[in-house]
């Protein structure tokens, strides 16, 4: 195992980000090289009342060259968009600086019914298809929550096979899924190594929000 542990990457990651705040580089950082890491908005919060051409227009002024759509926010970007208002998107990033990342949905796949799960797969699905049309790379998920009701390791692995279903598809589409560390125990880093453990998809991976408590431990 690597003498590095995640602290460490996320101490560099946050040089690398207040280096893109400050328009500095950090000092460790030789001249020669420039940084791999850049910064991004998801428009879970700030952005969320904008329109799209609102929303790349401010990106672009404050420099900020990346963007994850939230879905039903006021960008308007859905999977019931017609093939004409989806090549508009691509077309308005396509004419920016500005790179659309993919889309930020809220699909989870822990529900008891499978019907529940189903539905949420192949909403996932849509959305894969329409980061693909818009241009994007990806889709970001969630896990869910663990429930009282079902075996803890049962849900777990429910979640990685809907991963992993869910993979193929995004691999179909040169697209891919982002399942965030989030919810009621599926949050918690075990949990989401077995999640991780029952989806063999190259397609699928983690993604951190990088809260205070993804440093414990």
């Amino acid at each position: 195992m690597s003498k590095h542990t995640r602290r460490h990457f996320l101490g560099a990651a946050g040089a690398l980000t207040a280096a893109a705040c400050t328009g500095g580089v950090p000092l460790a950082m030789a001249a020669h090289h420039k940084p791999k890491m850049r910064l991004g908005l998801v428009t879970y919060l700030w952005g969320q009342d904008w329109d799209l051409p609102t929303l790349i227009a401010n990106c672009e002024k404050s420099k900020i060259l990346g963007v994850e759509l939230r879905v039903e926010h006021a960008h308007g970007v859905n999977p019931e968009m017609s093939k004409s208002e989806r090549e508009d998107v691509k077309k308005r990033f396509a004419a920016s600086p500005v790179t659309c990342v993919g889309m930020g949905c809220n699909e989870q796949f822990d529900s008891p019914d499978p019907a529940e799960v189903r539905k949420n797969i192949e909403r996932s699905k849509a959305f894969l298809q329409l980061s693909h049309d818009i241009g994007g790379s990806g889709v970001k998920v969630k896990p869910n929550r663990l429930h009282d009701s079902v075996p803890h390791d049962k849900t777990l692995e429910q979640i990685g096979k809907s991963l992993n279903e869910l993979g193929k598809a995004a691999a179909d589409l040169g697209q891919t899924v982002r399942l965030e560390v989030h919810g009621g125990g599926t949050q918690e880093l075990p949990n989401i190594k077995k999640i991780m453990d029952a989806c063999d998809s190259r397609n699928a991976g983690v993604c951190w929000d990088s809260n205070s408590q993804d440093l414990d431990g």
